[in-house]
C-alpha cells in the first residue's frame, strides 16, 4: 500500500481531501496531514512517504521550497501540486523538479481520483525501476539470503519457537515492514527441482535484479518466497505455466498467496512444512535435507554458550570442541549451514560489531569450501578474530543507533540527510525499522532530533554574536542558502530569531 502526505494551511481543504476519498480502494493510506511546509518536511523525513500532495503558497517553507529540498534527498518520492488558478504558472516551475501532476483549486473528487491513479501507477513503475538496483540493496539482499537460509536451518533443526529466532535476527533484516510474495509450485519431481530454479534464477536476475528468492521442497511440492517487488507477475507466472521437461511426470501447478510482512509469512508456512519428514532447503548449488539434527545443533549452541562464558585462558579448548564437532559431520551442506548460526551468535552473545561487507564475504568463502576441513578452519580464523576484538562499549542505545546518532551529528552542515539515505547506504538497514527503533530508543522522531541537534550547534556558532553572518551559520547547521528558513525553525525551538538570541547573549536586550 502507497503512503499519502497532504500538505495545506487551510485547514478546510487538507481535511476535506482526507474525508471525502476512500484511499483503501486506490491501495493508498493517509498517513500525515500537515498544515505548513515545515511540518511537512519533518514529516517526510521521518516517514519517507511515497507520494505528498502538496499546496504552493504556505506560510514558513512553500510547497516549491519543500519539494525542492527533498527533490535533493529523495527522487522516489512523487508530488503532486495543489494550487489556485492565480498561481498556475508559479506552479509550473516545479517541473524542473520533476513535478508532473498539478491538481487546480477548485477540484472536486472524480479529479482527485484520477490524478492519484496516474501517480499510482507512476509509483510503482519507479518501485520497479530502482528494486535493488544499487550496489548497497545487492549486498543487503546477499545478507538477507544468509540470514533466512540460517534462520530456517536453526528453527527446522532445533524446533525453537519461530518468534524467538526471530528476534535474533531482526537487527539484520526487516521482518515486520516489508511485503513478501509465496508461491506454492505442485507436482514437481525432486529429479526436475535444480533444472526448475535454474530457469527461475535466470529470470530473476534479468527482471528483478539484487532480489533472492527463498525455496523449500517438500514431497512434490516446491515453495518459493520472496520481497515484493511489482503489482503484477504475469511473466513470472507464464514461466511456472509453461515450465516443460521431457521426462516431466506431471503438470505443474501453482497457487500465489502475498502477505503484509516475513514474520506473517515464515509462521504460516513452516507450520504447514513441519509436518513432512524431510525438508529440503534449496541454495544455489547444493539441497540440505533436513532430517533430525537435534542433538548436533543443540551440543554446537551450548559450545557457544559455554565460549561466551567461559575466560579467555580456555578459549583453546572451547574452540577444539567446536572445530572437532564440525569434523563429525559427513555431509559438507550441513557442515556449511552450520557456520553462520555459529558466527552470527557469537558476535551477538559478545555485543561485537560485525559490518555488512565483512559477513557476506566470509559466508562467499564458507560456500566456495570442498572440503570440511577447509570450513573448519575458516571458522575457527573468524571465531578467533572475534573472540581478540574489543567488545563494544557499554551505551545508551544499540549498537546501530548510536551510529546514527554519530553520523547526524558529524553531517548537520548536509541539507540532503534523511533517515532514508542512512539506513540505505550508511547502515544497510530497513529505513521503517530504523524509524520505530529510533523513536524507540531515543524517544524522539527522526526529524525532531536533527532539528533540535541543529539549533544546538547554531546556538554554539551564534555565541560568536556577529549578526551578519547569520546566513553563514544557517550553512553550517544544514539550512544552505535559506536563512530565512533557519530563522523560522530558529524560532520555533527558542522563542527567539538568531539576531534576538545574540543581542540576548551579547546584553544588549535589556
Amino acid at each position: 500500500m502507497l503512503r499519502l502526505i497532504i500538505v495545506d494551511d487551510e485547514k478546510i481543504i487538507r481535511e476535506t481531501v482526507h474525508s471525502i476519498i476512500d484511499w483503501k480502494q486506490l491501495d493508498i493510506e493517509v498517513i500525515g496531514v500537515c498544515k505548513n511546509g515545515i511540518e511537512a518536511y519533518d514529516m517526510i523525513l521521518d516517514y519517507s512517504p511515497d507520494i505528498v500532495l502538496t499546496d504552493v503558497k504556505m506560510p514558513g517553507l512553500t510547497g516549491l521550497e519543500l519539494i525542492e529540498r527533498i527533490s535533493k534527498t529523495d527522487n522516489r518520492i512523487e508530488f503532486i501540486i495543489l494550487s489556485g488558478y492565480g498561481e498556475f504558472e508559479y506552479a509550473k516551475s516545479a517541473m524542473q523538479f520533476g513535478v508532473k501532476h498539478y491538481l487546480l483549486k477548485p477540484c472536486n473528487q472524480e479529479q482527485i481520483i484520477d490524478v492519484m491513479k496516474n501517480v499510482r501507477n507512476d509509483c510503482y513503475e519507479k518501485r520497479a525501476l530502482y528494486a535493488f538496483q544499487d550496489e548497497t540493496q545487492t549486498l543487503s539482499s546477499e545478507l538477507s539470503n544468509h540470514i533466512i537460509k540460517n534462520l530456517l536451518f536453526e528453527y527446522f533443526t532445533s524446533k525453537a519457537n519461530l518468534f524467538d529466532v526471530i528476534k535474533e535476527y531482526e537487527v539484520f533484516l526487516d521482518f515486520s515492514n516489508t511485503d513478501y510474495e509465496l508461491y506454492y509450485i505442485y507436482y514437481l519431481e525432486k529429479e526436475n527441482v535444480t533444472l526448475f530454479l535454474d530457469k527461475l534464477r535466470e529470470y530473476f536476475l534479468l527482471t528483478y535484479p539484487g532480489i533472492k528468492f527463498h525455496a523449500i521442497y517438500v514431497s512434490h511440492t516446491l515453495s518459493i518466497f520472496f520481497q515484493r517487488v511489482n503489482t503484477s507477475y504475469e511473466d513470472f507466472e507464464h514461466i511456472l505455466k509453461n515450465f516443460y521437461l521431457e521426462n516431466i511426470k506431471n503438470v505443474i501447478e501453482y497457487k500465489k498467496e502475498s502477505y503484509s510482512n516475513l514474520s506473517l509469512l515464515l509462521e504460516i508456512l513452516l507450520k504447514r512444512l513441519m509436518r513432512y519428514e524431510v525438508i529440503h532447503l534449496l541454495d544455489n548449488n547444493y539441497h540440505i535435507p533436513i532430517y533430525n539434527h537435534d542433538a548436533l545443533f543443540q551440543n554446537m549452541n551450548d559450545l557457544i554458550k559455554i565460549l561466551i562464558e567461559k575466560k579467555e585462558k580456555e578459549y583453546d579448548a572451547i574452540l577444539k570442541e567446536i572445530h572437532a564437532l564440525l569434523g563429525s559431520i559427513h555431509k559438507i551442506e550441513l557442515a556449511k549451514a552450520m557456520v553462520p548460526n555459529i558466527i552470527l551468535k557469537c558476535s551477538t552473545l559478545l555485543n561485537i560489531s560485525q559490518d555488512s561487507i565483512s559477513l557476506v564475504d566470509f559466508f562467499k568463502e564458507v560456500e566456495n569450501c570442498q572440503t570440511i576441513r577447509n570450513i573448519q578452519e575458516l571458522t575457527l580464523e573468524k571465531l578467533n578474530e572475534i573472540l581478540t576484538t574489543p567488545p563494544s562499549k557499554a551505551k545508551k542505545y544499540k549498537n546501530f543507533i548510536e551510529k546514527a546518532i554519530q553520523y547526524i551529528d558529524e553531517n548537520l552542515s548536509d541539507p540532503t540527510l534523511s533517515l532514508k539515505w542512512i539506513a540505505e547506504n550508511y547502515l544497510f538497514m530497513n529505513v521503517d525499522y530504523l524509524s520505530k527503533q529510533f523513536v524507540k530508543q531515543t524517544g524522539f522522531k527522526f526529524s525532531y532530533y536533527l532539528t533540535n541537534a541543529r539549533i544546538e550547534k547554531a546556538k554554539t556558532l551564534l555565541q560568536g554574536g556577529d549578526s551578519e553572518k547569520i546566513y553563514l551559520v544557517a550553512e553550517q547547521v544544514g539550512c544552505g542558502n535559506s536563512p530565512q528558513y533557519f530563522s523560522q525553525i530558529f524560532k520555533k525551538h527558542t522563542g527567539m530569531t538568531p539576531t534576538s538570541y545574540i543581542k540576548k547573549i551579547m546584553g544588549e536586550d535589556n
